[in-house]
């Protein structure tokens, strides 16, 4: 009988099952929706601002994850889902960091930044605050609407290495 981590541990993702999908077909592989940090910021200004959509984040905050972590997790989130680029998300965290700070003050709860000494970060903290993660905060579809992509095919080039696809 397994015991529960190494039952957790199985349940995982098989080595190299990432390279069995199509090229282009995830999120992160296609061109991002917002290029610059100004355009990343637009999008994420009005929904920090808005308590709703905030209140989760808050809630976390709250519970005792830092501030720093939850910014960090939203903009990793942007870029899995094809928002905008890692560079951008980088460049964009100390202003999430403090539109977060701001939140946290409104609701007048404590908080850590996360620049202050600490020991170990708290693993369960951080899954409740992946599982917590609003789906709706991450809804582009009504802007989506607007707007049909086209993509060109590009010429397959065969390749003879190891890990090479075969031709259908």
């Amino acid at each position: 009988m397994l015991d529960e981590s190494a039952a957790k541990f199985l349940d995982g993702p098989v080595p190299g099952q990432s390279l069995t999908t199509e090229p282009k077909s995830r999120p992160w592989e296609q061109p991002p929706k917002y290029a610059t940090a100004d355009e990343a910021l637009g999008f994420y200004i009005p929904r920090l601002s808005d308590l709703e959509l905030s209140a989760p984040m808050v809630d976390i905050i709250e519970e005792g994850t830092t501030v720093s972590a939850v910014a960090d997790l939203i903009q990793s989130s942007g870029v899995m889902n094809g928002l905008h680029t890692l560079d951008v998300g980088i460049i964009i965290a100390p202003v999430l960091v403090e539109l977060l700070v701001t939140q946290a003050e409104i609701a007048g709860i404590e908080y850590k930044i996360g620049t202050e000494p600490t020991d170990t970060l708290d693993p369960a903290m951080v899954r409740k605050a992946v599982d917590s993660s609003s789906e709706d905060f991450f809804d582009t579809s009504e802007e989506m609407e607007d707007t049909d992509v086209m993509e060109e095919e590009a010429p397959m080039v065969p390749s003879d290495g190891l890990m090479s696809r075969r031709e259908v």
